[in-house]
């Protein structure tokens, strides 16, 4: 699915060529499932294909799909506000660090990490 997004893939397919467990593959696949970023398809012709071009991906999608909001360190929770959390001096910092990667995720798409994976192999 990475290299050749259009199609589809089955799970051992896609753990064989990006080196993932299958067992933590299915917990990730399932994620971005419920998300809407692939469609699972059931059968023996099944598995799983984008449901948008690459080019409609961005990374940030696709990171929060798995992982759930982008969080640079635990104090940014709004659960886990510090007692520090008014007059840190770190905070402002660490909130461009995470609004950088934001910006990095959403200007990414799948299709820009298929041209640099294509790139390399040639």
């Amino acid at each position: 699915m990475g290299s050749q997004p259009i199609g589809t893939f089955s799970m051992k397919e896609i753990a064989t060529t990006q080196h993932i467990p299958v067992n933590y593959l299915a917990k990730i696949m399932r994620k971005l499932v419920t998300r809407g970023i692939v469609r699972s398809m059931v059968g023996p012709d099944g598995g799983y294909i984008l449901r948008k071009s690459p080019r409609e991906i961005n990374l940030r999608e696709v990171y929060e799909a798995i992982e759930g909001e982008l969080r640079i360190i635990d104090c940014m929770e709004k659960d886990k506000i510090c007692f520090l959390y008014e007059t840190c001096p770190q905070l402002p910092v660490w909130d461009r660090v995470r609004v950088s990667m934001i910006k990095i995720l959403e200007d990414t798409t799948i299709d820009d990490m298929l041209k640099q994976n294509r790139k390399r192999v040639i």
